[in-house]
């Protein structure tokens, strides 16, 4: 009797840390997978912005094909095409805020001080 009771509780103890170590993967790759990203957008971010100075205004296109040679170069193939694409579009999204939100500011602030 105490052999089945050890047994079955030798099995339990297997099964949850079976279980356990399956979510602490799940987690850590989840973990690893949004630092990564994050770190890439942040890559881009700075490409977008130093395309953004090289090549100036009214060059979308340029800059963007500019862009996406620079993080095939430093990454690889570490993300899709189709990632890379939308991280770039998210940064110029970003940046434009930025700058529009900075526009507001400093027009406020002229307003103010000429009343």
């Amino acid at each position: 009797m105490k052999d089945l009771i050890m047994t079955i509780l030798t099995a339990g103890v297997q099964l949850v840390i079976l279980v356990g170590l399956g979510y602490a993967i799940d987690f850590l790759k989840t973990k690893t997978s949004t630092e990564n990203l994050q770190k890439y957008y942040n890559l881009i971010k700075t490409f977008v912005q130093a395309a953004e100075q090289q090549l100036g205004a009214g060059t979308g296109p340029q800059k963007k094909a500019a862009v996406v040679a620079m993080v095939q170069k430093v990454i690889g193939n570490k993300l899709t095409s189709d990632e890379i694409d939308k991280l770039i579009e998210s940064a110029v999204f970003e940046i434009n805020t930025v700058l529009k939100n900075e526009k507001i500011v400093k027009a406020d602030t002229q307003t103010t001080t000429q009343q």
